[in-house]
């Protein structure tokens, strides 16, 4: 899913950037004027861009402490499931000598 997402920022930046050029090269301006419009759009998109990968960066290594964190608490609660488990294996296992013995008895 975050692929998809990544896909679909990217190809929005490229719109972005294809339309703001073809806008600045169809406005009746000087070649320098075009230039210098060209290069602010293109910086404010570099901007936008680090902006945005720092947000995805940031927002990865949330997910990665919570996909941690989630995996610590399954992992202690598995343990506990397994040695309850062997507890009541144990018991059983008693039980089941205590029952063997008294049917010896008789």
């Amino acid at each position: 899913m975050s692929e998809k997402k990544l896909a679909i920022g990217i190809a929005f930046l490229a719109g972005v950037i294809v339309g703001g050029v073809t806008a600045l090269m169809l406005t009746p301006v000087s070649g320098p004027e075009v230039r210098e419009k060209i290069k602010s759009e293109l910086e404010e998109v570099a901007d936008r861009v680090k902006d945005e990968a720092q947000s995805l960066k940031e927002k990865a290594e949330e997910l990665s402490a919570k996909a941690k964190e989630l995996v610590e608490t399954k992992k202690e609660a598995l343990k506990e499931a397994i040695e309850k488990g062997k507890e009541t294996v144990k018991e059983k296992k008693e039980e089941l000598a205590s029952r063997l013995l008294r049917k010896e008895e008789e």
